[in-house]
C-alpha cells in the first residue's frame, strides 16, 4: 500500500495542476496525440508499471509474448509501428492497449485462454484499439506538461484494479473514476477492433474463431462468475452484437486455419506452476505417463524443479531435449542439473546454449544466474559485459550489479545500478546510487570527478522528462 501512495502522490507533485479535475479529455475536436506526446505518456506509463513491480518476471514467456504480438502487429493496418508486449503478474482478466503501442495482457488472461487463438484473438483486438486510435483520441494534447502524470494515473488504474488492496483507487477517488470512464471503448469501438482483429488474426495464419471462443468463456457465468467480476469487461463491454457479428465473420475463413502452438502450451505450463502455491495438488493434473504430450510432461518437470526434485525432472526432460532439442526443454534441464547439484553437466549445457544463442538475453541471463549461484562471478561478469553494448535489458544490468557486489567492487556494482536506474527512467534512483558510491572509501580524484559529472548528467535528464 506504502508504494502505491508513494507513486500516487509522486505523480501530483511533478505537475502543478490549476484544479483537482484531469486535463479536459474526449473532445472529438482535438487532434490525437503527436508520436512525441505518445512516446512522453508511453514510457511514463511503463517507468509507473516497472516502479510498482507489476510486470511479470519470466523471461520466457514475455519472449513468447512479445514474438506472438510481433507477428500479429506485422499483418496490422500499422504493420511498420513499433509495439511493446508485456504481461502484468495479475490473476485477474484482463488486457489493455496503452499510450504509444504498449499492449498488456494479464496473467490470468493467459491462463483462461484454452489455445493460441484465443490468446492472439485479444493481443489483434487490442493491436486493432491502436491502429484505429481508440485510446489516443481521448486525449487533448495541448497540454504536454501534463502527459506524464495523465499516463501515471492510467497505470495506477490499473495496478489497483488488479490488486485492490493497493489502495490507488481510494486515493485518487473521482480522478480515477473519471479517467477510468474516459478510457473504457465504446461499443462502436469494440466493433470496429472486433473487425480489424479478425483481419489481422486470417493475415497471421491464426484461426479466428479464437475470438468467438474466448467471448464464450468470457460470458460462461459457471467459470467466472458475474460479468462484473471480469476487469476485462469493464473496458471492453461484451454483448450479443459483438458476439454475433465475430461469429458472423468467421466462416469465411478456413477452419483449418491453426488455432494453438507448443509454444502457447509450454507458456501456460510455466504460468500454472509458478501460480500454484501446493505442488502435490498440482502434480495430481500431470501424471506420470509415457503418453503425456509433451507441455504435460514439462509441467511435471516444472513442479519437480519446484519441489527441488532435481533427478526426477532430469529423467522427464532429457528424452524431451533429446527428442526435439527444444531450447525451453534444455534450459530447464540445465537448471535441473544445478539443483541435482551436477554443476559440470550444468555449466556445460550452459555453454552449448550460449555459444549457439550468443544474444539471447533469456539464455544469457539463466547461464549468469547459475555462474553467480556457483560463485563463478568473473565469468559472470565477462558473459553479461558482452551485452552492454547491444542491450539496455534491466535484467543485465542487475545481474551484472549482482556480480560485481559479490566480487566486492562496489564501486562498479554501484555505477551499473545507476545506468540501470537511469534506464528506466528512475533518474533519482540513478542518483542515489552514484552518491553511495561517492561514499566508498579509496575513490580516486579522478573518479569522484567523473561520478559527480554522472549526477549533473541524471539530473539534467530526470528534469527533461
Amino acid at each position: 500500500m506504502r508504494h502505491a501512495i508513494t507513486l500516487l502522490l509522486l505523480c501530483f507533485s511533478f505537475n502543478t495542476w490549476a484544479t483537482n479535475s484531469l486535463p479536459e479529455l474526449g473532445n472529438p475536436a482535438e487532434r490525437v496525440l503527436s508520436p512525441e506526446d505518445e512516446k512522453i505518456m508511453g514510457d511514463a506509463f511503463i517507468r509507473a508499471l516497472k516502479a510498482q513491480s507489476a510486470l511479470l518476471d519470466d523471461e520466457l514467456v514475455n519472449d513468447y509474448l512479445q514474438s506472438l504480438g510481433l507477428k500479429l502487429a506485422s499483418n496490422s493496418p500499422e504493420k511498420n509501428r513499433e509495439f511493446n508486449f508485456f504481461i502484468i503478474n495479475a490473476n485477474d482478466i484482463n488486457a489493455f492497449a496503452g499510450p504509444n503501442a504498449t499492449i498488456g495482457i494479464n496473467k490470468g488472461l493467459i491462463l483462461a485462454a484454452k489455445n493460441e487463438s484465443q490468446l492472439a484473438s485479444v493481443i489483434s483486438h487490442e493491436i486493432a484499439h491502436v491502429t484505429q486510435k481508440h485510446l489516443t483520441r481521448s486525449f487533448q494534447s495541448s497540454q504536454s506538461s501534463n502527459l506524464t502524470t495523465v499516463a501515471t494515473l492510467l497505470a495506477a488504474i490499473l495496478i489497483s484494479s488488479a490488486d485492490p488492496s493497493a489502495g490507488a483507487a481510494l486515493m485518487i477517488g473521482g480522478v480515477a473514476s473519471g479517467m477510468q470512464k474516459q478510457i473504457n471503448f465504446t461499443r462502436s469501438n469494440e466493433l470496429e477492433a472486433d473487425r480489424v482483429g479478425i483481419e489481422i488474426l486470417s493475415k497471421s495464419n491464426l484461426s479466428p474463431a479464437g475470438m468467438v471462443e474466448f467471448f464464450e468463456i468470457m460470458q460462461s457465468s459457471s467459470f467466472f462468475g458475474s460479468e462484473n467480476d471480469i476487469e476485462y469487461l469493464r473496458t471492453h463491454p461484451l454483448n450479443s452484437t459483438r458476439i454475433a457479428e465475430a461469429t458472423s465473420r468467421t466462416p469465411k475463413v478456413s477452419w483449418s486455419t491453426p488455432n494453438d502452438s507448443l509454444m502457447f502450451r509450454l507458456a501456460r505450463a510455466r504460468l500454472i506452476v509458478a501460480n500454484s502455491t501446493n505442488y502435490q495438488e498440482l502434480a495430481k493434473n500431470y501424471p506420470s505417463s509415457s503418453h503425456s504430450s509433451p507441455a504435460k510432461a514439462y509441467a511435471r518437470a516444472l513442479i519437480h524443479m519446484r519441489q527441488n526434485q532435481g533427478d526426477k525432472a532430469i529423467k522427464i526432460l532429457k528424452p524431451l531435449a533429446e527428442k526435439s532439442n527444444h531450447l525451453w526443454y534444455e534450459l530447464a534441464l540445465a537448471k535441473s542439473y544445478l539443483i541435482n547439484k551436477q554443476e559440470q553437466p550444468a555449466l556445460t549445457l550452459y555453454k552449448e546454449l550460449t555459444d549457439i544463442y550468443p544474444d539471447y538475453l533469456p539464455v544469457i541471463h539463466e547461464h549468469a544466474r547459475a555462474l553467480i549461484q556457483l560463485k563463478h562471478y568473473q565469468q559472470s561478469v565477462q558473459l553479461l559485459e558482452k551485452q552492454l553494448t547491444d542491450s539496455s535489458n534491466s535484467n543485465t544490468y542487475h545481474l551484472l550489479a549482482l556480480s560485481y557486489s559479490e566480487q566486492k567492487n562496489l564501486l562498479k556494482a554501484y555505477i551499473i545500478r545507476a545506468e540501470q536506474y537511469a534506464n528506466e527512467g528512475l533518474y533519482e534512483l540513478a542518483i542515489q546510487s552514484i552518491k553511495n558510491a561517492l561514499k566508498l572509501k579509496k575513490n580516486k580524484k579522478e573518479t569522484i570527478k567523473r561520478l559527480q559529472a554522472k549526477i549533473e548528467i541524471y539530473k539534467k535528464q530526470y528534469k527533461k522528462e
